[in-house]
């Protein structure tokens, strides 16, 4: 089987090509690249696909990136490809957003690859060497199977025809077709972990322990794609199962999973958030996870600013807010906005039907204005049922409410004294009575 042909049935394999496509092929001037362009233009006519070849000079090599762009130009006249180019100082981008070079590189080089693609295939040229040293790269810096799936032939819009192929066989192809290639100077040096693993530890490994080392890590990286996807679907099924709400699961169900099992539902919730699972460390699971044996209460801090607690049977993750609640003052004949519960409270002298009520005080013994606001430490409210005070902390506790609500949770206070608390409590101090001569009614309504 010739290279033509071994491309062609991995395209097929994976399902990467339709008739009448738009394909555009990133194409640096290496022999990678342009074994991919020239592969894909053989197939053009059979598949009807619309070629676009884009190129980015990465504005870092000075001369040698720029003949690096005219060659590439060259190379789609003489194919007769329309060929667009892009120049980025990548070195500014990385400084500027915190990345390393080559963070910022491949950032802004698929940045232009959807520019042009708008929603068609993006062709890149990752071989099997290129699979072999990131998944050496993963062993090396700690990973799990996801890690060791190495790289997708097919992720979202963007494909790798020539996953399949060796660098030597890229290298081949261009010879054979006479057109050549170049070489990045960045690549001959060994200061990058990657160009190691390239230069040095590769070509070891093959001379004294495995002559087709790429080929067989790409066996392993298939076995192991194929058990992803089965612990993947395995996890999102436990994690419909665990979630109570969005964020909240069920520590009982948690605990009867197998410990893999834990961990991708606890990544699972990670994404609810939005969170990219690349900031999300063995570590952060693992905090999440020691909540399971913990008291109600106990936290874990995450990155960012995602937090998990324990409350009661449940787990909860969360972003922490760090808006505050703003105290105000109330007056009868007064409809005020509850942010923290997205409802308004009326506190008016006349019935009103329609509206939720609440509870009703007697106007006379009110300090007024009325103060909405939170918990302070020391709080207490008069109930009747314990003929006493109870302090707001107990209540909380006895009732159950998550310590991340409490600290929101809405109280309508008179001097001092607390009269209500949000969907709990109304101090039996306060409420009207027989005896009541003027009395003030409050609702709860979300209009």
């Amino acid at each position: 089987m010739n290279v033509f042909e071994k491309t062609e049935r991995f395209i097929l394999k994976h399902k990467m090509l339709s008739k009448g496509d738009r394909v555009i092929v990133g194409v640096s001037g290496g022999a990678d690249s342009v074994c991919l362009l020239l592969l894909l233009w053989e197939l053009k006519e059979k598949y009807s696909l619309s070629i676009t070849a884009v190129h980015v000079n990465h504005c870092i090599r000075g001369a040698e990136a720029d003949t690096d762009e005219l060659f590439v130009k060259e190379l789609c006249e003489k194919l007769s490809i329309e060929y667009k180019s892009f120049r980025f100082d990548v070195t500014a981008f990385s400084r500027k957003n915190g990345m390393t070079v080559e963070e910022a590189g491949r950032t802004l080089r698929y940045k232009a690859f959807e520019e042009v693609s708008q929603g068609g295939k993006i062709a890149v040229a990752h071989t099997l060497n290129d699979n072999c040293e990131t998944m050496l790269m993963r062993f090396f810096r700690g990973t799990g199977v996801k890690g060791l799936c190495g790289i997708p032939p097919v992720r979202n819009n963007i494909i790798r025809p020539i996953l399949c192929l060796t660098r030597e066989e890229t290298e081949g192809v261009c010879l054979k077709n006479g057109c050549g290639y170049r070489t990045d100077s960045t690549n001959l040096s060994d200061d990058y972990t990657r160009n190691k693993i390239r230069l040095r530890l590769i070509p070891f490994l093959e001379s004294n322990f495995n002559v087709s080392i790429a080929e067989t890590m790409a066996r392993t990286s298939e076995l192991m794609r194929s058990d992803e996807d089965f612990l993947s679907l395995a996890a999102q099924q436990a994690y419909k199962n665990c979630e109570i709400s969005k964020g909240v699961l069920d520590v009982n169900k948690l605990n009867r999973l197998h410990p893999a099992l834990q961990k991708r539902v606890i990544r699972l919730g990670f994404v609810e958030y939005s969170a990219d699972l690349h900031d999300i460390s063995e570590k952060n699971v693992s905090a999440v996870l020691s909540l399971l044996s913990g008291g109600s209460g106990k936290t874990a801090q995450l990155v960012h600013s995602l937090r998990a607690v324990r409350e009661y049977d449940t787990i909860r993750l969360y972003k922490e807010e760090k808006a505050e609640f703003v105290c105000q003052n109330i007056f009868p004949e007064s409809k005020t906005y509850l942010e923290s519960e997205n409802t308004y409270i009326i506190l008016t002298s006349q019935t009103i039907e329609n509206y939720i009520f609440k509870t009703a005080f007697d106007a006379d013994r009110l300090k007024f204005p009325l103060t909405l606001r939170t918990k302070e430490p020391g709080d207490k409210i008069y109930l009747n049922g314990i003929k006493g005070h109870k302090s707001l902390k107990k209540l909380f506790a006895d009732m159950k409410i998550p310590a991340t609500k409490r600290v929101s949770l809405p109280l309508l206070a008179s001097g001092n004294d607390v009269l209500w608390v949000y969907s709990l409590k109304t101090n039996d101090k306060y409420k009207a009575n027989e005896e009541t001569k003027n009395t003030v009614y409050l609702y709860i309504t979300e209009e």
